[in-house]
């Protein structure tokens, strides 16, 4: 199930999303950058307390898609 989201951004950064995003769909594009950043997120979180932060939706379709 999705859900729709909104949010604001800075110009800068749009530009920069747009321009490197190539012809991929914005929003499958953003939800593929934010499962990264839950990932790397998750990882240095595990490295500095030894915790165990595991989303339950970065499952293997996520880990498997293209970076």
């Amino acid at each position: 199930m999705k859900h729709n989201i909104s949010i604001t951004m800075d110009q800068k950064l749009f530009r920069q999303l747009e321009t490197i995003r190539g012809r991929e769909k914005r929003s499958t594009f953003i939800e593929h950058l934010i499962v990264l950043g839950l990932q790397d997120y998750a990882n240095k979180k595990e490295r500095k307390k030894g915790g165990l932060f595991t989303p339950t939706y970065l499952a293997a379709d996520f880990k498997n898609r293209p970076a």
